[in-house]
């Protein structure tokens, strides 16, 4: 055993404070690990040093072999969740060490991997008993678009009906953690956090020490894309430990379209997908999503790998709700607005729609378009030059960047129709939320925006062809018929709920996670 335990791993001598913490890892661990037998004897062998008490759980971790309790071991000793390959490099240096040596073949092999232990002296709640969800971004921003609706109207609903652990993970993406209250508001009660001004908001509790949040031998669900930080660590929990996780699946736009997007977030998106291959279950948003990660299991079942199980719980199709805050400007002139919502990147197919626009504009039609949604700057600054130019040239073009909700919802009245027509799409929430207020859209002719505007009210186009989407916006300004005809297949769509959403989700997600005990 190491001389001096942490000294292996930590730049300076470990605080008291640093191996007090480690000793009530430790504690909570064995209570796990070491068979009931031996577990009267913990508090004695504490009492000995923490190093005699990790010395005696890595010694039966090296007689179970169970990477389930390696996996629990790790996290007690370094307050992180592990990576793949310190999990193996472990499991390897136990499997050829003698016993008096599994202790020291443990240190060996982490030190070089750990870099940075800011957590060290953090204390641990083993979950055994409820649903873990890692809710990590909605949890620490604002933004508030795409799947973080779809988390935060989620999670809102769960909180209420089940015995969920919200988490995110921690400094350094090292574990998983419990949420602050601040945190907590932010998923659960978004509706009423978004009208507390920035300067009235709460601050954190001064006194708040997060405990890490270690799931063992239960469900873990993560309803966000993992970032390229902690991917690896949730890779590793997914294929070592006992618990069962399930995910739910957008898209694989950065793969299957790594033509449309940074090239940085192919990469990213890469990392998430070894998390991906060792779920045991995804819930996609369409069909067409479902098809795409059926899709990626079937090439990783090269790797000999279990193959998920995959189901489609579509979104919600629901009218979005204004807050109780005073309307801002619709914008002026009583001419039909176009309305265009979502993020402006290469992929939502923005430049078609402002040629189809200029083309109209040029013969003539009356019409204003307003473009909703934020982006990254290396595609904004592209829309900024296009709309600028037609600006200058009198055209009357809008381009909101940061619209709060109530003005979306109020676009969402004012406009004649919406048009999304994306090259590549998960859902397509925009172009649901407008049919579920009777409002026509143009969207693509294929993937999930094709089964959404199966339900009516909906013209669709191929968003490669540039002819159409101008005949599509000609169609919906001039003529009153089909116009009429469109409102009325939209509002007669039926509904589908987030109440809906979320109670599918659970039925089709966790529940038959929690049946595979």
């Amino acid at each position: 055993m190491p001389p001096a335990l942490y000294d292996t791993l930590t730049p300076e001598a470990p605080s008291a404070a640093t191996v007090a913490a480690l000793g009530r890892r430790l504690v909570s661990a064995a209570e796990h690990i070491l068979p009931p037998s031996e577990q009267a004897g913990i508090p004695s062998l504490l009492s000995r040093g923490v190093g005699v008490l990790a010395d005696s759980v890595f010694r039966h971790v090296q007689i179970s072999r169970s990477d389930d309790e390696l996996w629990l071991a790790l996290v007690a000793l370094t307050a992180a969740f592990p990576h793949s390959d310190v999990f193996l490099a472990c499991r390897r240096a136990l499997g050829v060490a003698t016993p008096e040596r599994a202790l020291a073949a443990v240190f060996e092999s982490v030190q070089a991997a750990f870099r940075h232990f800011d957590s060290l002296d953090s204390d641990i709640t083993i979950v055994t008993d409820r649903v873990v969800v890692d809710v990590d971004f909605c949890a620490k921003y604002d933004h508030n678009s795409g799947v973080q609706r779809v988390v935060r109207e989620t999670m809102s609903r769960w909180a209420v009906s089940h015995d969920i652990e919200l988490c995110c993970w921690s400094t350094g993406d090292n574990a998983l953690r419990e949420l602050s209250p601040v945190e907590r508001r932010r998923v659960v009660d978004w509706n009423a956090w978004k009208l507390i001004a920035e300067a009235d908001r709460p601050a954190e509790p001064p006194t708040f020490r997060p405990r890490i949040v270690v799931p063992f031998g239960t469900t873990v669900i993560l309803p966000e894309v993992a970032r390229q930080g902690y991917a690896p660590a949730l890779a590793c929990l997914a294929e070592f430990s006992s618990n069962r996780v399930g995910m739910v699946g957008y898209d694989t736009v950065p793969i299957v379209s790594a033509d449309l997007v940074a090239e940085n977030e192919s990469e990213m998106f890469g990392r998430y997908l070894t998390a991906v291959k060792h779920a045991d279950r995804i819930a996609s948003v369409s069909a067409s999503a479902g098809a795409e990660f059926e899709g990626f299991l079937h090439a990783a079942a090269a790797q000999n790998l279990p193959t998920a199980a995959v189901r489609p719980v579509p979104l919600a199709i629901e009218v979005p709700q204004r807050s109780n805050a005073a309307a801002g400007s619709k914008g002026s002139g009583a001419e039909p607005l176009v309305l265009m919502v979502g993020n402006q990147e290469a992929r939502k197919n923005n430049l078609a729609v402002i040629f189809a626009a200029e083309t109209l504009w040029r013969e003539g039609l009356r019409f204003r378009l307003r473009m909703i949604g934020g982006g990254k700057s290396q595609y904004t600054r592209l829309i900024d030059r296009y709309v600028a130019r037609l600006t200058r040239l009198g055209r009357p073009i809008e381009l909101w960047r940061g619209a709060s909700d109530d003005l979306l919802v109020d676009s969402y009245g004012s406009a004649r129709f919406t048009v999304f027509p994306s090259l590549h799409e998960g859902f397509g929430l925009p172009a649901a939320e407008s049919l579920a207020m009777g409002i026509p859209t143009v969207t693509s002719n294929y993937g999930s925006t094709a089964e959404i505007a199966a339900g009516g009210g909906a013209l669709t186009v191929d968003p490669r062809d540039d002819r159409q989407l101008v005949e599509a916006f000609r169609a919906l300004l001039t003529d009153e018929a089909l116009h009429d005809r469109l409102v009325a297949e939209a509002l007669a769509r039926p509904s589908r709920s987030w109440d809906d959403y979320a109670a599918e989700l659970w039925s089709e997600l966790v529940v038959p996670l929690e049946r595979d005990v």
